[in-house]
């Protein structure tokens, strides 16, 4: 199959790597001023046990440049950022290409709807990823360990996805097929959002977070109202990368927090440890111009506002991140200084 890979970050770096090995035809669009060194140097893939992969592939400076001269392909597969969800969807309803499906791998929820309203007569399937990937370079990653792990399922127009998932096992992923994309998505938001934001906020480690048995309980009071969230909108978790998520939100729900505060310890801990989460990057080293907390922590207090659940943890993570992003706030005004997070979560529970 001939795929467009739109995005070539860490996660768009990965999949060409690994897909272009086994066979698919893979071009990379990417927009940022990379394109000529991506092309020349090619993408690199290094897996748990040290060993790397090269593969040079076309890179396109657009998705509009990757399809001239009537070229074609099988599908597009999105691994932007969430906030540049839109911008991707003007651009492929702009081709008229509305034939080729659109696989969204992208963290956070609300990005499948996003791009089924602008593309409305474009298959739409859902897709997400459990293998974290470590950035080395431009075009270049590392993960790990080599247990890759990707979830499918149809997005909001239904369909099949047996032919797509049968590709990505081909190329070496665990693949797991789900009927509900926002089973699969909200529950690989549960996995994003845990020990995330405030680690970007505070400056801190997620042991950290968890060696404060306070700061520990914002992050099981922050699963619980997404969880709220979810059970509202009927909305279940699954199982995914091997994740016991329908056994542990259940207990998360109903046990005491000082019960449950370890469960969540071992789970965040043991696979992240001294690793600084994805929102950390956000501002360090250097402050981005734009985050994705609001397709995490910010879709749950958005549902939540339309629902009428409270959300005091997740909306007041959203907002803090945000203003620090816009530069509302100042890093040091919150870096260190977990007692002001906790103070201003007590004034925004109703």
């Amino acid at each position: 199959m001939r795929v467009l890979i739109v995005g070539g970050g860490a996660i768009g770096s990965m999949l060409a790597v690994k897909l272009a090995s086994t066979g698919q035809e893979v071009t990379v669009a990417e927009r940022s001023p990379l394109v000529e060194l991506l092309a020349a140097q090619g993408f690199q893939l290094e897996d748990g046990d040290g060993r790397i992969k090269i593969v040079h592939l076309p890179v396109a400076p657009s998705i509009t440049a990757a399809l001239a001269d009537g070229r074609t392909f099988g599908l597009a597969l999105v691994a932007v950022k969430a906030y540049h969800t839109e911008s991707v969807a003007q651009e492929l309803r702009e081709t008229g290409h509305s034939a080729m499906p659109v696989l969204t791998v992208q963290n956070g929820v609300g990005n499948e709807e996003m791009l089924a309203e602008y593309l409305s007569e474009t298959l739409i399937v859902s897709g997400a990823l459990t293998t974290p990937v470590e950035v080395l370079g431009p075009g270049q990653v590392k993960v790990a360990r080599s247990s890759f792990g990707f979830g499918i399922a149809p997005g909001p127009r239904s369909a099949s996805v047996d032919d797509l998932a049968a590709i990505f096992a081909t190329a070496g992923f665990k693949t797991q097929i789900f009927d509900d994309y926002r089973a699969l998505k909200w529950s690989k938001l549960l996995m994003n959002m845990l020990a995330n934001a405030q680690s970007a906020i505070l400056g801190y480690t997620p042991a950290e977070i968890f060696a404060r048995p306070d700061l520990g309980n914002l992050e099981v009071s922050a699963w619980r109202e997404a969880m709220n969230v979810m059970n509202a909108q009927s909305i279940s978790s699954v199982a995914l990368g091997g994740y016991p998520l329908p056994l542990v939100t259940p207990l998360v729900r109903r046990l005491p927090l000082n019960i449950i505060r370890p469960i969540l310890e071992r789970f965040i801990v043991g696979g992240r440890g001294s690793k600084m989460p994805s929102f950390y990057y956000d501002l360090h080293p250097e402050r981005r111009s734009n985050t994705e907390v609001g397709w995490l922590n910010g879709a749950v207090a958005e549902q939540g506002e339309k629902l009428g659940i409270p959300t005091p943890v997740n909306a007041t993570f959203d907002q803090v991140l945000q203003d620090l992003i816009s530069g509302k706030a100042k890093l040091s005004d919150w870096a260190g200084q977990p007692d002001r997070l906790l103070a201003t979560v007590n004034d925004a529970i109703p």
